[in-house]
């Protein structure tokens, strides 16, 4: 019988070598071998109306979609709202008896249970600005995790969403990716690591205004007013 570890590393090993969708069939496929019935991934940056997000994909199972869509619960799930707070992986039945449920959070808990699911593992990621993402799987099955196990399950989860991340065309856009003239990447590359515009203009070979201009025209494209946030849009667009 192959060991928990060896799935887990095998897994990362090969989504170095696949593109995007390959690994991710990859990543449902190893999941489900480990006890996890239905998956989710994506990553969105800023906040309320000037949000941008970025799915990469759900593997719900389309009952669970249905109810959880047509209940709304979208906007009350407790689970997205507590990885912003936290930095490594946890599990659903972890958090519950930690969190005080408004009335639409416990009807969420108990159309889960109603439905089947036993546990739900949430893996946060925190980039750069305001950059945020979750994976989410949940089990059908009672299965007992070492803490070990479920380092090894963020670990893959972590890998299969920079791997999406990373690949500029995959995914679902939410409004539509921008795309940026080569010139206004690199410079915008530069500005993410911390370089100012006369930084960029020596390390680039431009003049200090031009760097400042190919600055703000990113911006502009993006639909974002400051260079924070342009660099949280362009790390989530997989630009950076």
């Amino acid at each position: 019988m192959v060991k928990f570890a060896d799935e887990a590393r095998d897994f990362v090993d090969r989504s170095s070598q696949r593109e995007a969708r390959a690994t991710v069939d990859d990543f449902r496929a190893t999941i489900k071998r480990l006890g996890f019935a239905g998956s989710a991934c994506g990553a969105w940056a800023g906040i309320g109306r000037q949000r941008k997000v970025r799915f990469f994909f759900l593997d719900w199972p389309q009952e669970w979609i249905d109810i959880y869509n047509s209940h709304g619960f979208v906007e009350h799930d407790f689970m997205p709202m507590e990885a912003r707070r936290r930095i490594s992986g946890f599990w659903w039945s972890e958090v519950v008896p930690q969190l005080k449920l408004t009335e639409v959070q416990k009807r969420l808990y108990q159309a889960g249970i109603e439905f089947g699911w036993r546990d739900v593992f949430a893996v946060p990621v925190h980039g750069p600005g305001s950059v945020q993402g979750l994976v989410t799987l949940g089990m059908r099955v009672s299965r007992a995790f070492s803490a070990g196990d479920a380092a090894l399950v963020e670990m893959m989860a972590r890998t299969v969403w920079e791997c999406c991340r990373a690949s500029e065309d995959f995914g679902t856009f939410a409004p539509d990716r921008v795309q940026l003239s080569p010139r206004e990447r690199e410079c915008l590359q530069w500005a993410a690591a911390g370089k100012s515009d006369t930084d960029i203009a020596a390390l680039v070979g431009i003049k200090v205004s031009t760097a400042h201009f190919h600055i703000e025209q990113a911006k502009k494209r993006l639909g974002v007013t400051t260079r924070v946030e342009a660099v949280a849009v362009g790390v989530l667009n997989g630009v950076i």
